[in-house]
C-alpha cells in the first residue's frame, strides 16, 4: 500500500513557558524532556516537530504531553498533513543553520 501524504501527519508543538522561579523553570524542564522523549526535533527556540503515521498516533502523543504543561504556558499543537508540510518555505540567513529534515529519520511499523 502505498502511503497518502494526506493522511500521514506532523505535529508542531509550540510554547511559551514563563520562567519566573525556580519551581517554574523545574516544570518547564519536565516539560522540555517530555516533548524530546517523544521524538520530537527542535526547528528553533520552543518550537519542536514530529512525523506520524497516523492522526491517532498524532492525537495519542498530544494526550500524553498535555498532562506535563506548566502552569502558566501557552502550548499550541500544530497538525499539518505531510502535503502542506512539504509545502512549507523556508529562508536561511549567512550563518549556517540546521535544515529541516526531508524524510523522517526512523519508520514507523505500525
Amino acid at each position: 500500500m502505498a502511503s497518502n501524504g494526506w493522511r500521514i501527519m506532523w505535529v508542531i508543538a509550540v510554547y511559551d513557558c514563563p520562567m519566573t522561579s525556580s519551581e517554574a523553570r523545574k516544570d518547564y524542564t519536565i516539560f522540555r524532556r517530555s516533548i524530546l522523549q517523544e521524538n520530537f526535533f527542535q526547528l528553533q527556540n520552543s518550537l519542536y516537530a514530529r512525523h506520524f503515521p497516523t492522526m491517532a498516533a498524532a492525537e495519542a502523543v498530544i494526550q500524553r504531553l498535555k498532562i506535563n504543561i506548566p502552569e502558566g504556558a501557552q502550548v499550541a499543537f500544530f497538525l499539518v498533513t505531510d502535503k502542506q508540510y512539504g509545502m512549507t518555505k523556508e529562508f536561511f540567513g549567512t550563518k549556517s543553520t540546521k535544515n529541516k529534515p526531508e524524510e523522517p529519520e526512523q519508520i514507523a511499523l505500525f
